[in-house]
């Protein structure tokens, strides 16, 4: 299926293979609408991926699909890059790097750069409550407060960190009802995140140098350092994926 879809505020074009959204989206989207009868109350889905493995595509897909089929609950998609630090108290505070005292700026993205509490208050709140939820805005380069209503029964947060196994991190799985990681080849990733970044303007040369220096170091650590899943897709090269 070609779509398009709404992803961090740009249209983007999207493929699903019709096999997986037979076998796999769909029925998803139906679980997550059984989960809300059953609980009667709003439901919290995690989605947590490496960067670069199109997790915001793949949720607003869910969240596409849960509009077009029968008896379904709509959903809706939480991004968890709001709750990053601004760049201003990123400038001015340092965190512990493999020995060496780093400024939280330049590992924009690690998850020392996010703001654990607050999104800790949200996800409790969001049970009985809607409260605003923040959106990163990549114009501003900022997050943004209060910026999206939530409206809906079944809310779907999707990031990278979710599933950290760090301390406080590794039970943040607890305030969900149900949780989906996607795992796949780091080196796949690689080149789509610094061809990402050559699309946003800068040389090859700085885009590996970005990788390297960033995008690595978390791409390892989601993949190899998250707290096990209710459920594991693996994404191909392809864009399809299995159940693992």
């Amino acid at each position: 299926m070609k779509v398009n879809l709404n992803v961090s505020g740009f249209d983007t074009k999207a493929f699903f293979p019709d096999k997986d959204i037979t076998k796999i989206h769909k029925p998803l989207v139906e679980k997550f609408t059984r989960l809300y009868q059953e609980q009667e109350e709003r439901v919290i889905i995690f989605l947590c991926a490496p960067p670069g493995s199109g997790k915001s595509t793949l949720a607003a897909f869910w969240e596409h699909l849960s509009h077009q089929l029968p008896n379904v609950e709509p959903l809706q998609v939480l991004p968890f890059d709001g709750f990053h630090y601004t760049n201003e108290i990123l400038e001015s505070n340092t965190a512990q790097r493999n020995g060496e005292t780093v400024s939280l700026r330049s590992i924009k993205g690690g998850f020392e750069t996010f703001n654990l509490t607050d999104l800790i208050s949200k996800l409790k709140r969001l049970k009985t409550q809607s409260p605003k939820w923040p959106y990163y805005d990549r114009n501003l380069h900022d997050p943004v407060d209060d910026a999206i209503q939530v409206e809906q029964n079944i809310v779907v947060v999707e990031g990278n960190w979710l599933l950290l196994n760090e301390p406080v991190w590794c039970d943040l799985h607890k305030l969900a009802d149900f949780t989906v990681f996607i795992d796949t080849d780091p080196n796949f990733l690689k080149d789509r995140l610094v061809n990402r970044k050559i699309r946003g303007g800068v040389s090859e040369e700085e885009a590996l140098a970005f990788y390297e220096d960033s995008d690595a170091v978390n791409v390892e650590k989601v993949l190899t350092h998250s707290v096990k899943a209710n459920l594991n897709l693996y994404m191909h090269q392809n864009g399809s994926f299995e159940i693992q």
